[in-house]
């Protein structure tokens, strides 16, 4: 039996969220929660022209799906695909025992990063390529192949596939003030990707006269900001908006790495942040929801 495309994109959310529900990675017995909650599941053409856009907006490096697809099979090899992106919202027990913190993650948010963000993001990815190519169809998670990178940049830095963008193109929410990207269930989330050369019907943006902050209470409105008081190391501005190196050292540096190890989990992890994604009101919903 050959399925029809809507039938083809269900099936995938359908095994998505199994994954997400029952995979043992994505349970923590110290915790006794799950790392996330149910995920959201979109997708987006791969000919999609806001591709060749980020080589302006995010960088002249950063991949589009075709390359991305390419670099993997081959020159020539890609006749035109999917890219299928994936929000893997913050269970609300991490959330929670973050909100409570005012100058560096909680436990539970340090135990996130390392068998979270690291590992069970890393699976989860590649499961979905892996299901594609079951399916008969060829996929690559551009985070999992030897291209992928991170570079410095004047002003932070820049990775050639950026999941928020893609995500973005998925049409998944949009950007905030503090760099952090707003979906349908909040900031706290987690993102991962795979392009593939199955063809789908894209779902759908935002309506192009709404900005690319749309999400975000104080770049639509010029209310909120509660995320710049909750800076710990005051990288987030109304008018400066996101200091990303302010933020990377605090992260990733030696004070993060030792709170890392500390609560149980690896150094070259760090133990994050987080502060700016709970106690917000974009925390786990779209916060301009009701407004329009």
């Amino acid at each position: 039996m050959v399925l029809s495309v809507p039938d083809m994109k269900e099936l995938i959310a359908a095994e998505m969220k199994a994954y997400v529900s029952e995979d043992k990675g994505n349970f923590s017995e110290e915790l006794q929660s799950h790392y996330y909650e149910e995920p959201i599941i979109q997708f987006a053409a791969a000919n999609d022209p806001l591709f060749d856009d980020y080589k302006t907006v995010v960088g002249p490096e950063h991949a589009t799906p075709q390359e991305a697809f390419e670099r993997t099979f081959g020159t020539g090899s890609f006749g035109g695909g999917s890219v299928v992106s994936v929000v893997l919202p913050i269970s609300e027990t991490i959330r929670k025992a973050n909100r409570a913190q005012k100058t560096r993650a909680s436990r539970e948010w340090a135990l996130l990063r390392t068998f979270g963000d690291e590992e069970f993001v890393r699976s989860a990815r590649q499961h979905l390529a892996g299901y594609l190519t079951g399916l008969g169809y060829r996929a690559v998670s551009p985070l999992d192949t030897d291209w992928y990178s991170i570079h410095g940049a004047t002003g932070g830095p820049v990775s050639n596939w950026s999941e928020r963008h893609i995500a973005y193109a998925a049409g998944l929410g949009t950007f905030s003030i503090n760099d952090g990207f707003i979906t349908e269930k909040g900031i706290a989330i987690r993102l991962l990707s795979v392009v593939t050369d199955l063809q789908v019907s894209p779902d759908v943006r935002l309506s192009s006269n709404l900005s690319h902050t749309a999400n975000c209470l104080l770049c639509s409105k010029g209310i909120c900001g509660v995320c710049i008081t909750r800076c710990p190391v005051q990288a987030i501005s109304k008018e400066g908006g996101h200091d990303k190196i302010a933020c990377m050292k605090f992260v990733y540096g030696d004070e993060s790495r030792k709170w890392a190890v500390l609560n149980g989990g690896e150094a070259k992890s760090g133990a994050g942040c987080g502060l700016c994604q709970t106690k917000v009101p974009c925390e786990s919903r779209n916060p301009m929801r009701k407004a329009r």
